[in-house]
């Protein structure tokens, strides 16, 4: 069985491919798995309020950690990749990266921390500003942490970039909150509160044991030595930034204007939802880190990136179609398991959902390709033309369908972004990622 999956893939680099895209994926199923854990624990002590509660906090901080890495973690994995190629990597693009994040976190936590009680107040109907001045302060490590992964990334260290995720904090959080139960009689706010607190001290171990082990591998260059990025790391980094935002504003704006119209409770039952859907992009996931750096110094040295892209069509294909039938056929009782009450009500979301993600994995790495092959603005100004259409979507469903209009909205610029983005990477590199059409060429 082996054997004729490794053929269908091809070798040799398929082979290494696999192997470190596998790497990723273990880590990210456990990490997924634990994620899991956490809401089920939540929503036993909270009930879906808690699950709500907590993902409108982490979502201000996925927010704030976005804007604090200003792009820089992308950078990171472009130039650190192409120095790995002459040795180890410069320990001075490192710090100058490092330096810029981190004031750039602190000041965006100091302005959320302030700015706590006039968001609840707004926004919020169940989400004390505590908790999301809690959430504020995890940003700081939980950013460091994985800007530090990114630098793994580059360097071709899937073990170390998996276990400086949120998954490998989740996984953790998840253990410690089955070992030390919530106390009875806690309620939503203080479950979500507890979590945070998980979230901020493991995020900070991470960060500070990541931080010296990068210290120790990294080095001086000799004497003479120009780097080729002084002086352009925001330049680079910019796009990359409006890429990454645009990308989180489709994958969160859903979330925040739910829990704008409605209450934290119908967001923390959608979120349980979509985060099922997303076990349909765990391999893509896995493969996207992997490719990546890979794609980064194949078009450093001029090789044709057609071979790659194939190898990544058909290991989506592998994947994906198997759980999304999965998810199709048992959907109900995965809903059921977190204890929601109302799963057949939630069942047409996941489907939906589901269907977004299919086609996201089936459509190949085409934002990483234009990324890291110089061509940042084009999928900068593809992200944002779906991100308005995210927006106007949301808003004209949302209102009305609830929770299904946040998952049709989700879905449909979803399908938007990737049919583009694949149609951009076929104008510039002439190659198709989608399974079965990998062989067309200009």
């Amino acid at each position: 069985m082996w054997t004729k999956v490794k053929n269908f893939i091809g070798d040799p680099s398929g082979a290494a491919l696999a192997k470190g895209g596998l790497v990723v994926l273990i880590f990210k199923v456990i990490g997924a798995l634990g994620g899991y854990v956490l809401l089920f624990s939540l929503a036993q002590a909270g009930g879906e309020l808690s699950v709500g509660v907590y993902e409108v906090a982490f979502t201000l901080v996925l927010i704030g950690s976005t804007i604090g890495r200003w792009g820089l973690d992308t950078v990171v994995v472009k130039e650190m990749s192409r120095e790995a190629l002459d040795g180890a990597p410069s320990r001075a693009l490192y710090l100058a990266i490092f330096v810029r994040v981190l004031v750039m976190v602190v000041g965006v936590a100091v302005m959320a921390f302030i700015l706590a009680s006039l968001l609840t107040n707004l926004f919020f109907q169940n989400t004390p500003s505590e908790v999301l001045a809690t959430a504020a302060i995890a940003t700081i490590p939980f950013t460091m942490m994985l800007l530090n992964a990114e630098v793994f990334r580059a360097l071709g260290k899937p073990l170390l970039f998996s276990l400086n995720q949120h998954g490998s904090v989740y996984s953790i959080m998840a253990v410690l909150l089955w070992v030390i139960p919530f106390p009875e009689g806690m309620g939503a706010s203080d479950s979500a509160q507890i979590a945070l607190m998980l979230l901020l001290g493991i995020s900070a171990l991470f960060f500070a044991v990541s931080t010296m082990y990068i210290l120790s591998i990294t080095r001086k260059r000799a004497e003479g030595y120009v780097p080729n990025w002084r002086g352009k790391l925001y330049k680079m980094a910019t796009p990359m930034l409006i890429s990454s935002s645009l990308f989180l504003v489709i994958s969160w704006s859903d979330t925040l204007m739910l829990g704008f119209y409605l209450t934290e409770d119908r967001v923390g039952v959608y979120r349980i939802v979509f985060k099922i859907a997303t076990l349909i992009t765990f391999a893509q996931f896995a493969l996207n880190t992997v490719v990546a750096p890979m794609v980064s110094a194949l078009h450093e040295k001029g090789t044709a990136l057609d071979e790659l892209t194939t190898k990544v069509a058909r290991l989506n294909l592998i994947t994906a179609g198997p759980i999304f039938v999965g998810i199709v056929i048992f959907g109900p009782w995965l809903i059921g398991m977190f204890g929601v009450s109302t799963a057949s009500a939630a069942y047409p979301w996941l489907v939906i959902l589901a269907f977004g993600q299919l086609i996201n994995a089936f459509a190949g790495p085409g934002l990483n390709i234009l990324n890291m092959t110089g061509y940042e603005k084009s999928a900068r100004n593809t992200m944002l033309v779906v991100v308005v259409l995210n927006v106007l979507l949301n808003l004209l469903f949302i209102p009305t369908l609830g929770p299904l209009g946040a998952a049709i909205s989700t879905t449909a610029t979803m399908v938007g972004w990737n049919v583009w983005a694949a149609i951009l990477v076929y104008k510039y590199h002439g190659v198709v990622a989608v399974p079965f059409l990998t062989h067309i060429k200009k």
